[in-house]
């Protein structure tokens, strides 16, 4: 069987989601689509709109025929960390094809990382006036004449040094995004592929109108009938502000990616009176021109889980492939697979497994139950995959 390797978010899953799927199956003649889809948290450390188990259907409704969950220890994380967890996965699983969208197609992504300088925290790298991403970005400019600074370009570098890094034998194929930008928050109503970003923004405005033709039929019925996180924020906030507020200055030190007395300025703010009043607010307060806006959301959220150094490096020396769901055409690449198989393939997850393998996984999955106010139904234990039959 040949197969092709996704790595997704499908926050939500929309109609550019189904070209990324055709054009994977055209550009790689695949006759299985499998996606590592990142978990109930997405990559800028906010709670997905809807659940996995949902992002999951929709996908395989529309072309997927495997989903494996990008455990959070990867999807929470910077692009390298992230691209390096999803190879892993799709390596692990024997994918030798993976098809991406950039907004640079026509470069050759693992030329490039072969020429780039290596990333490390040297002295090239500790301007304290900007990013550690811009900083590495200037220095790419300057070795290898290109501009790095699109995010799904950012995202397909990633991929090239991790499949140099882990030397795993897989083909990249960047192909183009096409009609929207990833950031880009304007839907016309002429369009037929929006980026996530606005059909977020539409949702968040309750512009639900706005977004009937960049979206499947599925998608439109989870709107209508799927809990969600669209106003998380509200209920974040006052979650955040009671760890920052009891949690002593050592223990908040201890918390993954907290660096450079972060911990002191964070508690500072959050005990001023009057002090932030929502989540955003807080964030602008804390902001640096060192840290971006992503990187202080994703440590904003190992802080409420209280995710320390030794536990995230200790999750991620222990990574597994977590089946969501599947079609025919997936559960006969399971089957076919299994015996060479590099890492556990877990299907059900019991207390046992929820409290050691999969405990972030669990705890950002209540966390995702709280900020969108369900409580009915579990998030892992118990659920077993979804089965999806084709047509």
């Amino acid at each position: 069987m040949k197969v092709v390797g996704l790595v997704t978010e499908y926050n939500p899953f929309h109609n550019g989601h189904i070209h990324h799927i055709q054009e994977a199956k055209r550009v790689t003649q695949a006759d299985v689509v499998v996606a590592v889809m990142s978990g109930n948290f997405v990559q800028r450390g906010e709670p997905a709109l809807f659940d996995k188990w949902t992002r999951a259907k929709a996908a395989l409704e529309n072309g997927v025929d495997l989903v494996i969950e990008l455990p959070t220890f990867y999807a929470v994380q910077p692009s390298h960390l992230f691209a390096e967890g999803a190879v892993k996965l799709l390596s692990a699983l024997g994918i030798e094809d993976m098809v991406f969208g950039c907004e640079h197609a026509d470069v050759d992504f693992l030329a490039l990382a072969k020429e780039a300088p290596a990333i490390d925290q040297g002295q090239k790298f500790q301007n304290k006036n900007q990013t550690f991403a811009k900083s590495y970005a200037q220095q790419l400019e300057n070795e290898t004449g290109f501009v790095l600074e699109d995010p799904n370009d950012i995202l397909a570098f990633g991929y090239a040094k991790a499949v140099l890094k882990l030397d795993v034998n897989m083909a990249l194929h960047p192909i183009q995004r096409v009609v929207a930008g990833y950031h880009d928050q304007t839907l016309m109503d002429s369009q037929s592929i929006a980026s996530a970003s606005s059909i977020r923004l539409a949702l968040h405005k309750g512009k639900l109108e706005k977004i009937q033709n960049v979206v499947p039929n599925n998608t439109l019925a989870a709107i209508n009938s799927e809990i969600n996180t669209v106003g998380f924020e509200e209920k974040f906030w006052p979650l955040l502000k009671y760890r920052l507020t009891t949690d002593t200055i050592g223990q908040l030190g201890q918390v993954y990616q907290m660096a450079e007395g972060l911990e002191h300025r964070m508690a500072a703010v959050a005990l001023a009176e009057p002090g932030p009043q929502s989540y955003q607010s807080f964030i602008k307060s804390v902001k640096s021109k060192r840290y971006t806006f992503a990187r202080i959301q994703r440590m904003l959220f190992y802080t409420l889980l209280n995710v320390k150094v030794d536990q995230m490096q200790a999750a991620m020396q222990d990574p597994y492939l977590r089946v969501l769901g599947f079609t025919d055409a997936g559960q006969h690449y399971l089957n076919e697979i299994k015996k060479t198989v590099t890492l556990p393939i877990i299907s059900k997850v019991d207390q046992q497994l929820a409290k050691a393998n999969l405990r972030l996984d669990f705890k950002a999955g209540k966390l995702w139950q709280m900020l969108a106010s369900e409580q009915d139904q579990q998030q892992d234990v118990t659920r077993k995959p979804i089965y999806v039959t084709k047509k």
